[in-house]
């Protein structure tokens, strides 16, 4: 994926049987947004806590946590 001239590091925990979190994926993928993808399973040791309190996908964009919903209300409005 292409990463945009304003983004800094992105990082997405997802599950790979998450519905959302493929949604998301896609998402990215046709807005051509770089983003580094990190399976929960595959990497139990994240340099923080994650709070799954509303479940995957969760993006740590400059230091901002969100969520499925937050992500697909900034993220969405360009598909």
């Amino acid at each position: 994926m292409m990463k945009r001239k304003s983004e800094e590091e992105m990082v997405l925990y997802i599950l790979p049987s998450c519905w959302k979190c493929q949604e998301v994926i896609k998402l990215f993928t046709q807005l051509e947004i770089n983003v580094e993808i990190i399976n929960v399973f595959d990497t139990m040791k994240v340099d923080r806590t994650l709070t799954l309190d509303k479940g995957l996908p969760v993006l740590v964009e400059n230091n901002e946590w969100l969520d499925y919903e937050m992500i697909m209300k900034r993220y969405n409005k360009g598909v």
